[in-house]
């Protein structure tokens, strides 16, 4: 194994508007009065942004990137930065999620989740890296990583 891939989440309201608006650019591809070009290029707009997604990908060698995918097809990708970790952590807790980008913002800014969350620590700096309602994928996550960087797990959700 040469990397991990930690998929990011997307707030729940988000997805909720981005499906919205793709069931109405579907209905309006075949019942709109306008002209087809400018439905389908609607279609295919609100297509791409229901399929869009971020991940880390950690590499063993601690090259690690960020990844820019539709569908899981990687668009475009970035330097991720960050220091290499003392150990990783899994824990629970309270974990807000911003919807500050576009009209999805008007329905509100935060959301708040009780989730399980992979981090890295540092001295006392953190990075999460994935988050899940499930106990064991949170440990299962932890594990590809802690064999691929050869680190120590923390599991604080039997505390």
């Amino acid at each position: 194994m040469d990397y991990v891939i930690c998929k990011q989440d997307r707030a729940i309201k988000g997805r909720i508007l981005i499906t919205i608006v793709l069931i109405f650019s579907a209905v309006m591809l075949f019942l709109g009065p306008e002209p087809f070009y400018t439905r389908i290029l609607f279609f295919i707009g609100s297509l791409f942004v229901f399929g869009f997604a971020t991940s880390y990908k950690i590499n063993k060698d601690f090259d690690n990137q960020k990844l820019f995918s539709v569908f899981g097809l990687v668009l475009f990708r970035s330097k991720l930065k960050m220091e290499f970790p003392d150990y990783i952590s899994v824990f629970s807790g309270s974990f807000s999620l911003d919807n500050e980008w576009g009209a999805v913002s008007a329905i509100g800014t935060k959301e708040i989740h009780e989730k399980l969350v992979v981090r890295f620590f540092t001295d006392n700096r953190k990075v999460t890296l994935y988050k899940t309602d499930n106990h064991q994928k949170a440990l299962d996550k932890a594990k590809e990583l802690s064999e691929l960087l050869d680190l120590e797990i923390h599991d604080v959700t039997k505390q």
